[in-house]
C-alpha cells in the first residue's frame, strides 16, 4: 500500500468521532455487541470469552484493512475525476 494513502488514511476522522457513531443505528449494535459479549461469558465461560475477543481483534484488524481498500479506492477515484476534469 502506497504510504502517503496510509498517513491520509491515519490522519481521517476516527469513527468515533464522527456523526455515523452517534445514530441510534450505530448505539443499537453497541449495545447488540456488548450483551452478546457478556451473553457468551455467561454460558460458556471466561476462556470462550477470551478466545473470542482474540478472535474479534483479529477480525477488527481485518476490517481496518478494508476500510483501508475502500479509503484507496474513493482517493483513486477522486484523483481520476479531477484528472478529467483537468483534460
Amino acid at each position: 500500500m502506497d504510504k502517503h494513502i496510509e498517513e491520509l488514511f491515519e490522519a481521517a476522522q476516527p469513527f468515533d468521532e464522527g456523526e455515523l457513531f452517534l445514530t441510534p443505528e450505530c448505539d443499537k449494535c453497541f449495545r447488540i455487541n456488548i450483551a452478546d459479549e457478556e451473553r457468551i461469558k455467561n454460558i460458556f465461560g471466561p476462556k470462550a470469552e477470551k478466545l473470542l475477543m482474540e478472535f474479534l481483534d483479529s477480525y477488527y484488524e481485518i476490517e481496518r484493512l478494508e476500510c483501508l481498500h475502500y479509503f484507496y479506492q474513493g482517493y483513486l477515484a477522486a484523483k481520476a475525476e479531477l484528472e478529467a476534469k483537468k483534460a
